[in-house]
């Protein structure tokens, strides 16, 4: 009974989404010199998602470092950081939205009223962790925990790369790049709706919305192939809280499968 219109609008609805991701790498890669042209740009980003939703917790979006280095010579520190920012914007917004749907829905009780808390430190969070003498630290005590002795100095050389074009990232330009995440999250999210409607679901957006934060937050564990059986254990119990049908979570994460796949 689901309604082929709808769901093919949704699944249409990728090409915007994912061009503006591909378009936010691309202006980290430019913020550090490198010059790709942005439909290539977006071929990567393309191929790195497809790999991503077949490998655990989507570790294999970092194969961009790997097409970066073997198509423009570019060293796998030099070529990290950018894939690290972008992966961390949507990871920030998951966390976020995530949080305000484990209070606004009450999923822990009591306890939910400290996810407000959480909310707020978590909001509040890059201006600390953005701040260069604080980055500086805390990126000095992870290399002096990993390095060894004996390959120390090469080590070291790696990691001044990385920590050198990591700076080069971080400005207030960062915050373009975060409203162009909030773009591409808010075409997500209709996506998400117009498959309710495909399904003739009465769930409002805003409910959906934080629905599907939550449980991409959690596919993001190294748990499953492409948030398989994760998704949908999280949307069984999430439709729960609003009375809906255990089947129609299970059709409702089927759905969202095939859309983003």
């Amino acid at each position: 009974h689901v309604n082929i219109y709808y769901l093919l609008l949704a699944i249409l609805l990728n090409i915007p989404q994912l061009f503006i991701k591909a378009y936010r790498w691309n202006l980290l890669l430019r913020r550090q010199k490198i010059i790709y042209p942005i439909m290539q740009s977006f071929l990567i980003y393309m191929s790195s998602v497809y790999i991503g939703f077949i490998t655990p917790g989507r570790v294999g979006e970092f194969v961009k470092v790997l097409y970066l280095k073997y198509d423009r010579g570019i060293s796998i520190s030099k070529g990290l950081p950018s894939v690290l920012v972008d992966r961390l914007f949507d990871l920030y917004l998951l966390v976020i939205l995530s949080l305000i749907g484990i209070w606004k829905f009450d999923i822990f009780a009591e306890l939910s009223l400290y996810f407000l808390v959480l909310i707020v430190i978590t909001i509040l969070s890059p201006i600390i962790i953005l701040n260069r003498m604080f980055l500086e630290s805390f990126a000095s005590i992870l290399y002096k925990l990993s390095a060894r002795k004996k390959n120390k100095d090469r080590i070291e050389g790696h990691f001044s790369d990385f920590y050198n074009e990591l700076q080069r990232l971080i400005d207030f330009r960062l915050f373009f790049s975060g409203s162009l995440t909030c773009v591409s999250y808010l075409i997500f999210f209709i996506q998400c709706y117009l498959l309710t409607i495909a399904m003739g679901l009465s769930i409002s957006f805003v409910t959906i919305a934080l629905f599907m934060a939550i449980s991409n937050l959690i596919s993001f564990m190294p748990i499953s192939i492409s948030g398989l059986g994760t998704r949908d254990a999280v949307l069984i119990f999430l439709f729960f809280l609003i009375g809906l049908k255990p089947e129609l979570a299970v059709i409702y994460a089927f759905l969202v499968f095939v859309n983003v796949f």
